[in-house]
C-alpha cells in the first residue's frame, strides 16, 4: 500500500522469493493494497496474499471487505492501525514543525467493522510477535477473506518508525524544498 507503511516498510523488507512480490515500488496510491486480495478470487490457484496496509489507507477504500467476500477472495489484510495517515504526519513535522488533520484521537473498531461484513474473518494481531504469529497462522488456515488488526506506534522517538526524509510529495510552498529543486535542477 501506500504511505508510511509502503513508502517505509518494503524499502527494508528482504524479498526471499523473487517474482513472489508485488509492490508499485514508489507510486503512491493509497488504499489499493487490498486489490491484490480481490484479484485472487479471479484464480484459484493463486498464492495467498497478505495486503499491508495502514490505517489511513485502509479507510479510504474498505470495499475489500465486501467484494472480498462477495466473489470469494483468499487472502488477509495486514491492517497497521496508529490512529493516523502517518506518512503524511511525518511530511507535515518534517517540514513545518506540527501536524495538522491528520489523525484522529477517537479509536476506530476496525475488528468490530470487519466483524459486521459476513464471512470476513476479523482477528487482533496482539500485542506480542508470538500473538501475531499465531493470527497469522490463523488468517492462512481461514478458506476466505481475514483482517488482522495490529496496533503499532507513531510518535518522534526514532526507535519506533523508519523515518521520513520530508521532501516528497510536498509543494512550492515549502521554502526548503523549493530551493532545493531549483538547486538540483527540477
Amino acid at each position: 500500500d501506500a504511505g508510511d507503511v509502503q513508502a517505509n516498510g518494503f524499502q527494508i523488507a528482504s524479498d526471499e522469493w523473487p517474482g513472489k512480490t508485488i509492490t508499485d515500488s514508489g507510486a503512491s496510491y493509497m488504499g489499493f493494497a487490498v486489490s491484490a486480495i480481490l484479484a485472487s478470487a479471479a484464480n484459484p490457484d493463486c498464492p495467498y496474499i497478505l495486503a499491508f496496509s495502514g490505517d489511513g489507507s485502509f479507510t479510504m477504500n474498505p470495499q475489500i471487505l465486501i467484494d472480498g467476500v462477495e466473489h470469494g477472495a483468499r487472502g488477509c489484510v495486514l491492517l497497521f492501525d496508529n490512529n493516523r495517515m502517518a506518512a503524511i504526519s511525518g511530511l507535515q513535522m518534517a517540514q513545518y514543525g506540527k501536524e495538522f488533520a491528520t489523525w484522529h484521537e477517537r479509536p476506530i473498531d476496525y475488528l468490530g467493522w470487519a466483524k459486521s461484513v459476513p464471512g470476513v474473518m476479523a482477528i487482533s494481531g496482539g500485542h506480542s510477535p508470538e500473538e501475531l504469529m499465531r493470527a497469522l497462522d490463523k488468517a492462512f488456515d481461514y478458506k476466505g477473506l481475514s483482517l488482522i488488526h495490529i496496533p503499532v506506534y507513531y510518535g518522534t522517538d526514532p526507535l519506533g518508525s523508519m523515518g521520513v526524509y520530508g521532501r516528497w510529495n510536498v509543494g512550492n510552498w515549502v521554502e526548503e524544498t523549493q530551493k532545493l529543486r531549483h538547486k538540483i535542477g527540477l
